[in-house]
């Protein structure tokens, strides 16, 4: 698997020709044949994917102390962490697809990969593997982080009741603002001199859902949208849950 890893082979088949590429070679690997692809397959089926989940951690836990960190130069990045998702497309029999029907009727199914990564050593610290049809936010419920972290995330990731379970736990959160979302502003606040030409507004906000209204009250801001990172709207709200004094 390491051998597969560093190759970045994506298939059985793949990994099976590249051993054969290296047959001279597997003697450094104790290994006298190349196993077969049907075995190799078998194996692999057998194998609890915690295996790997359990290398991966006690490796991360050795190492992440001596993780180079020398692109950071302020202390606030050392508890800054970015969570996001990315979409494996697999057939739909194998995991179900996520999205509407497309007019062929040929909808692809998915495997979605979650990831948290720690700006500090820029390697991830959360990692869950879900069907492409569950929704992002789902995964915040599972995210443990140290008092006084920062998450950032986009939008797929809102939930206001995970935002209040943060706000509880002192671990301060920065998101884009759904387009139809729901707040009432409380106070506004001026703008400082020093501050990004795209800042339009500061202001404190409490946010509201249709159904169910929630009573804590977050900071938010309006930031015009600085190309190239948003070059297509004039606007991109940000919101978080803390202030600075």
């Amino acid at each position: 698997m390491l051998f597969v890893a560093f190759e970045g082979y994506n298939s059985i088949r793949e990994t099976v020709l590249g051993l054969l590429s290296n047959a001279h070679r597997l003697g450094h690997l104790g290994l006298d044949y190349v196993v077969r692809r049907s075995t190799l397959s078998e194996a692999n089926a057998r194998r609890s994917p915690e295996v790997f989940a359990r290398v991966y951690h006690d490796t991360y836990q050795r190492y992440s102390g001596i993780l180079a960190d020398s692109s950071l130069s302020r202390q606030d990045m050392k508890r800054l962490y970015f969570m996001d998702s990315t979409t494996i497309p697999l057939f739909k029999n194998i995991l179900k697809g996520v999205g509407r029907n497309p007019d062929n009727g040929k909808k692809k199914g998915g495997i979605k990969a979650h990831t948290n990564i720690r700006s500090e050593d820029n390697q991830p610290c959360f990692i869950r593997y879900t069907e492409a049809a569950r929704h992002d936010h789902l995964l915040m419920k599972e995210v443990n982080l140290p008092e006084d972290s920062i998450l950032c995330f986009d939008k797929g990731y809102v939930d206001y009741a995970q935002y209040e379970v943060f706000t509880r736990k002192r671990i301060w959160y920065v998101t884009r603002l759904k387009d139809n979302a729901l707040y009432q502003a409380r106070e506004e606040f001026d703008i400082p001199d020093d501050a990004d030409s795209g800042v339009l507004k500061d202001e404190q906000i409490e946010l509201s859902m249709v159904r169910t209204r929630l009573k804590s009250i977050f900071a938010g801001a309006l930031l015009t949208g600085i190309p190239p990172m948003d070059a297509c709207s004039s606007s991109s709200p940000i919101i978080w849950n803390f202030r600075q004094k």
